[in-house]
């Protein structure tokens, strides 16, 4: 007797919808509010969507299924997505301003 009549690998192709949308949602939150902590949360949210992708992508593909395509290439699109831009980036240290040259030194 059937739990389900789902198949299996619908349920992974569920996953990589659901991981596409939080990959793209989470792309936006990084790029829209690129301080503070919903900047954070957004990069966090961008990292485990790329590995539920990836996840998701590869049991997909063990059956068979198309949407293991679709990942990788949604994977490659949020990454592109990700690095391309002008930002300042996420900074982890403190910047430190340049230092002058001392005048006994110079000779």
């Amino acid at each position: 007797m059937a739990w389900s009549d789902i198949r299996v690998c619908v349920w992974f192709e569920l996953a990589v919808m659901m991981f596409q949308v939080a990959g793209v949602a989470a792309l936006c939150l990084t790029r829209l509010a690129p301080a503070g902590r919903w900047a954070e949360r957004g990069r966090i949210g961008f990292v485990i969507a790329l590995v539920g992708l990836g996840v998701a992508g590869a049991l997909c593909g063990r059956h068979a299924s198309e949407f293991g395509l679709f990942a990788g290439g949604t994977m490659t699109l949020l990454l592109i997505g990700m690095t391309v831009g002008g930002g300042q980036g996420h900074t982890t240290a403190p910047q430190r301003g340049l230092v002058a040259a001392e005048p006994n030194l110079a000779g």
